[in-house]
């Protein structure tokens, strides 16, 4: 990305149409970025100011922000002071990455007055700042003291002292001749990218690697290996750049890396992506408000991806930590059987023992070498209280296996489905399916109820729930469509609604994982696209990084769901089993 000060020299030529316009409403969404609504006529823009250190940024938006319920500090200062007002102009400092918004308004007393508003962009020294008509400060979005800067302190009240100039070369009016001097009066040994970012205005490091692309000069050049003719090009360069300043030179554009991840914009075409897609915008702000909205929906789809995460991770552990018990529970009840032994060699012997022995030894009946066995007694108990005794015990132990094994069993089904809801968050591509796992998980009471209403124009959850599916579709070599659920709703609406009876259903064998179906048609499969169906139920399953992953097949007649069952979880019968590569 680069927000540089050519990029914002863009922007402040593009936020000139709005010049005159009247500050409508102010808002402050997120906690360093402001949204300013101004009406000129009958045209309404927002105006985005964000100071976070890795997105400061200008630009007009078309984004939609949830504000919080009450506003904070700062957005209640610039209601105050700039609602009503008219923006005059917009100046920017000698292509410096800052812009500078001056309104008239009016004071207290309703007098005129103007106020600026200032927004620094630089990285993790950005800033919003709100000045009064003497440079004092009224406020800021990030106040901070000495402590923080021995250069300046952003408090109200302070003068304004503006970042430390950078002397540097106007990139817009700059000679060849003394482009080349400029050039040539340092170390030899400088790669030209750093180079032009020190000694040109408005240029940082994507712009300087542009300009080295347009000269035709590898990025990795030093100025050792540049003469003349080199610096000729170079300069070239920097004026068609520079250009791009205007809205005559714009060509505003975002390059896409191939995941769909918003990788670089500018105001200008950005020849050193060659090969990647990209897309045009209409200008320059319409290229940053689109880089970062997608870049935003990203990092919230990961963030919703990561909450829904902890969630299953949260509930395997205790699962697994159940398990662990309950295993160790059946194990213990495995011994039931020397207490019902005991108790019967006891009865046996009754005849010969007497209250007050501790123990006594017998063949054991049951060995078939007659092997010698010690029993322990209660001596303050009669030979018959000793032999109820050990009944007792056994049948205590035998209940306590009975129901550790149906535990144990729950348990282990509950893991299950909690894998397969694991896996469908691995293939979750979008909201949508997220938004599906998180009801699913609600439903099955791992995530609390919402008690919230619904918000006008919001679809309600029953109307979410109602929309039907939409597994992924593949097409085999001979023309059969496959289908893949996506997680646990789609696959039991895969299998139970959509599949006829005469599919082909496959699953991994096990293993959790997506229910696949091949569309049959009343058509026999050949060989290779049932191969291809089971490569799919091998790859979209938890074995899917294994080399060789069992995987059933079944018409899907075979298959159904019992009362009760977890969503996804079906029993099947009549199935074969392949062995196959899920990636090859």
């Amino acid at each position: 990305m680069a927000c540089d000060g050519l990029f914002l020299a863009a922007v402040r030529e593009e936020l000139r149409e709005f010049v005159g316009g009247r500050v409508d409403r102010i808002f402050q969404p997120e906690k360093e970025t402001i949204i300013i609504h101004l009406r000129r006529g009958r045209e309404t823009c927002k105006l985005l100011l964000c100071s976070l250190a890795d997105q400061a940024r200008v630009h007009l938006t078309t984004a939609s922000f949830t504000n919080p319920a009450s506003p904070p500090l700062f957005c209640m200062v610039l209601r105050k002071h700039l609602e009503g007002g008219i923006l005059e102009a917009v100046e920017q400092p000698n292509l410096e990455r800052i812009l500078s918004f001056r309104f008239q308004t009016t004071d207290e007393l309703g007098r005129p007055t103007t106020r600026l508003l200032i927004i620094e962009v630089m990285g993790k020294h950005a800033n919003i700042i709100l000045l009064d008509p003497s440079n004092t400060i009224i406020d800021a979005v990030r106040r901070y003291t000495h402590a923080v800067s021995r250069y300046r302190e952003v408090l109200p009240g302070r003068p304004y002292i503006p970042p430390p100039p950078q002397v540097k070369a106007d990139p817009r009016n700059l000679e060849m001749d003394a482009f080349i001097r400029l050039m040539w009066e340092n170390s030899w040994d400088i790669p030209l990218e750093r180079l032009l970012v020190e000694k040109i205005a408005g240029v940082g490091p994507q712009t300087a690697r542009e300009i080295i692309c347009r000269a035709g000069l590898p990025a990795e050049t030093t100025l050792e290996g540049c003469g003349e003719y080199e610096l000729t090009r170079l300069c070239r360069a920097v004026r068609e750049i520079a250009a791009a300043v205007s809205p005559q030179g714009w060509r505003p554009v975002v390059i896409m890396e191939r995941e769909g991840e918003t990788l670089a914009f500018a105001a200008f075409e950005l020849f050193q992506f060659e090969g990647l897609p990209r897309q045009f915008m209409a200008t320059p702000s319409a290229a940053c408000d689109f880089f970062y909205q997608v870049r935003r929906e990203r990092q919230l789809l990961e963030a919703t991806r990561r909450s829904l995460e902890h969630v299953i991770d949260r509930e395997l552990k205790r699962c697994y930590k159940k398990e662990g018990l309950q295993a160790a529970s059946v194990a213990e009840a495995a011994d039931a059987e020397k207490f019902r032994l005991a108790g019967e060699l006891i009865t046996a012997n009754i005849y010969r023992l007497e209250k007050g022995q501790t123990s006594f030894t017998t063949p054991n009946f049951y060995d078939p070498h007659g092997a010698e066995i010690t029993i322990e007694l209660d001596p303050s108990l009669t030979p018959a209280e000793n032999a109820q005794r050990y009944f007792h015990r056994y049948n205590k132990a035998r209940n306590a296996a009975r129901l550790a094994k149906e535990q144990l069993e729950q348990t282990r089904t509950e893991i299950a489905y909690l894998e397969s809801v694991a896996q469908a968050l691995e293939m979750a591509t979008n909201f949508d399916d997220l938004a599906e796992i998180r009801r699913e998980l609600r439903r099955a009471g791992y995530i609390p109820e919402e008690k919230e209403k619904d918000k006008p124009g919001k679809k309600s959850e029953k109307k979410e729930a109602a929309r039907p599916s939409t597994p992924l579709e593949f097409t085999s070599p001979d023309g059969f469509k496959i289908l893949v659920g996506r997680n646990n709703r789609q696959n039991d609406w895969l299998t139970l609604k959509l599949a006829g009876p005469d599919d082909i259903w496959l699953h991994a064998k096990d293993i959790p994982g997506s229910h696949v179906v091949i569309r049959t048609g009343g058509r026999e499969v050949p060989a290779a696209t049932l191969e291809m169906a089971a490569r799919l139920a091998a790859r979209y399953s938890r074995a899917g990084g294994s080399s060789r992953v069992p995987v059933d097949y079944t018409l899907v007649k075979n298959v159904r769901k019992p009362q009760g069952a977890k969503p996804g979880m079906v029993i099947y019968d009549h199935q074969r089993t392949v062995y196959v590569a899920p990636w090859e």
